[in-house]
């Protein structure tokens, strides 16, 4: 069923009758969600429940500290990357982080960044989420912080695949280019070729190479690059396939099969659950039954790393409280 390679957003922090239809119509394999959705503890809870109710088995976060902090109101701030790799924390940041997404009900958080934060660049637009402009720094920040969250029974993600260090424009807003450089390009892709078979997940951009393309509507970049020069065996995650740098390439419909056939194996719809079911019945229409039967069998590897990982970890011991005495001493 294609509506298990989609993960998908809501537009509160309770379900409203529209939604709760349509993801008992066509049940994702997940739900993202973002600040609008954290109202408050409580309000998270009876959410939780509510999805799992649905059937909803896998609940996703952009929980990487600093910059982007979903849990900052309800729980307590946490560091950037940056920052706690700097400290030589970050494994401590990543534990803290999966203790706190589990305790929640998460199982997959979509962090660590590995972007390099070149000056001028990619440090301006993505700023503290990258833990460093030097591969081999990134490498050992992130995979602590990855091992960190694996502590705890939580999944992450790497991004932005192929790398956004050398993006001067947000893919929220706008298409960037990046230039091609081989010399730089090898760096960029250094976090991904050391860590992507530690993480089993990678998220692809939407940063366009000099065709033009972005990179998760490129076979080139999704399949070529990620899968036979990389050799990446994990899950390929799409960024959200709402954002501004794919305007010029179609309705989200058509950006969601386009996205498949390049090579995504999850796709993401964060905001427009409205449109969700028109994107899966493009997905069936137009992508080849070949390739979306080799993207759930990735989803499924992806969701047997997970059970792996939570029985390893065990049931979440620590409390919130414990979370916020962690966090205030990383501040």
């Amino acid at each position: 069923m294609s509506s298990r390679l989609f993960g998908v957003g809501l537009a509160g922090p309770s379900l409203a009758p529209a939604e709760r239809e349509v993801l008992a119509a066509a049940p994702p394999w997940g739900v993202i969600l973002f600040k609008r959705n954290l109202e408050s503890l409580e309000a998270l809870a009876r959410l939780v429940a509510d999805l799992r109710e649905l059937g909803i088995a896998h609940l996703l976060l952009d929980q990487e500290g600093g910059p982007v902090d979903r849990l900052r109101d309800l729980v307590a701030p946490a560091p950037s990357l940056q920052k706690a790799a700097a400290a030589g924390a970050a494994r401590r940041a990543g534990a803290v982080a999966g203790a706190m997404l589990a305790r929640l009900g998460f199982d997959v958080d979509l962090a660590p960044v590995v972007d390099r934060g070149l000056a001028e660049r990619g440090a301006l637009v993505l700023g503290e989420r990258c833990a460093s402009e030097d591969p081999a720094q990134i490498v050992r920040g992130a995979g602590d912080f990855l091992d960190g969250l694996h502590s705890q029974g939580v999944g992450g993600c790497l991004k932005h695949f192929p790398g956004l260090g050398r993006a001067a424009l947000d893919t929220h807003e706008a298409l960037p280019t990046v230039p091609p450089d081989a010399a730089e390009d090898a760096l960029d892709l250094e976090p991904f070729r050391a860590l992507g078979e530690r993480a089993r997940a990678v998220m692809i951009s939407h940063a366009a190479g000099p065709d033009g393309l972005p990179a998760s509507l490129s076979r080139r970049v999704a399949t070529d690059l990620l899968r036979a020069d990389l050799r990446f065996t994990g899950l390929a995650v799409s960024d959200d396939l709402e954002m501004g740098a794919l305007e010029a390439f179609g309705g989200l419909p058509e950006r969601c099969a386009r996205a498949s056939a390049a090579g995504c194996d999850l796709l993401l719809v964060c905001r427009r659950i409205d449109a969700y079911a028109s994107c899966v019945e493009a997905v069936e229409r137009s992508v080849p039954a070949a390739r979306r039967a080799e993207a759930a069998a990735r989803v499924e590897a992806y969701t047997r790393h997970l059970a792996a990982l939570r029985a390893a970890a065990g049931p979440p011991e620590i409390t919130l409280a414990d979370v916020r005495a962690e966090l205030g001493a990383l501040a």
